[in-house]
């Protein structure tokens, strides 16, 4: 968190300095306006003072208005717009292409339902299973393809959020996803940004699994060596291409988790810790 101090009114005003600081209003709130950046529709210098009055409950009196279209304002607006690019500069960084890119990095899904009804993975990926997150991949490399087509890319889009997000069965469980019909138009209602803002946290989810320190049902973990070099995703705004072909095909091969539709059934994190720990078995042997 960063610390703003105003002494003249003993008050002191806590901004956040990454998203898990953040409250959910204030994630959804940044967000779309973060989309509307991207879309074109507002200025990232304009983002930035918007988002900053956000965290700081700034408020103009009459008399701000009144100075601002007598164009007496220069001052103040550019001591805010220092500020707020100081402070709310991390949302947006420059990347490769030095250009700026919505830098939405984390684990934490701030969206666990959506249209009050239909329920999303739990943070980092946790309670997915292979199956699912096999067509979840499928369908979001197919809506990255499809980018210069906006009407494929949002069905792929709505294929992507149906396979994640379902309703709960009526003992409360969510349904589970084997056998289930991917209904995409149900999501159709969903505001755009939003399906967008979780196919970027779902990339980033991935390329967590495959390159960080994890704590995972308590153990300490880094999947990485599961990897082939050269296989990271460097954006969350591209195509997902991680190995994924050769972690299934050992699995089949295995038959640990029984048949391929047993397989599929089993959770990512079991299939994940159990070639792991057979990687590091055979890594003894040599």
């Amino acid at each position: 968190m960063h610390t703003i101090e105003i002494p003249q009114k003993e008050l002191i005003v806590e901004i956040p300095s990454e998203w898990d600081e953040c409250t959910p209003d204030q994630v959804n709130s940044i967000l779309q306006k973060a989309f509307e950046v991207i879309n074109g529709s507002l200025s990232l210098a304009e983002f930035r003072i918007q988002i900053f009055v956000l965290f700081t409950g700034l408020k103009f009196g009459p008399g701000y208005y009144i100075k601002q279209r007598l164009g007496y304002n220069a001052e103040i607006n550019e001591q805010i717009y220092l500020l707020s690019e100081q402070l709310c500069g991390w949302i947006f960084e420059k990347n490769e292409e030095d250009t700026f890119e919505l830098s939405y990095q984390t684990v934490t899904n701030f969206f666990p339902i959506l249209l009050n009804k239909y329920h999303g993975p739990d943070d980092l990926l946790s309670d997915i299973t292979l199956a699912e997150f096999k067509q979840a991949i499928a369908m979001l490399n197919d809506y990255f393809e499809a980018k210069e087509d906006p009407e494929r890319a949002d069905l792929f889009l709505n294929y992507f959020i149906a396979t994640l997000y379902r309703s709960k069965d009526k003992s409360g469980n969510k349904v589970p996803f084997h056998n289930y019909v991917i209904e995409p138009v149900l999501f159709e209602p969903v505001e755009p940004w939003r399906k967008q803002a979780i196919a970027i946290w779902f990339s980033y989810c991935i390329k967590c699994l495959q390159e960080e320190d994890l704590v995972i049902q308590g153990i300490d973990v880094n999947f990485s060596t599961l990897f082939p070099a050269g296989n990271a995703n460097p954006t969350t705004h591209k195509k997902v291409n991680l190995g994924w072909t050769g972690v299934v095909l050992d699995i089949a091969e295995s038959g640990v988790f029984g048949d391929a539709s047993k397989t599929g059934q089993t959770l990512l994190y079991d299939i994940l810790i159990f070639l792991l720990k057979k990687h590091h078995d055979q890594s003894k042997q040599k």
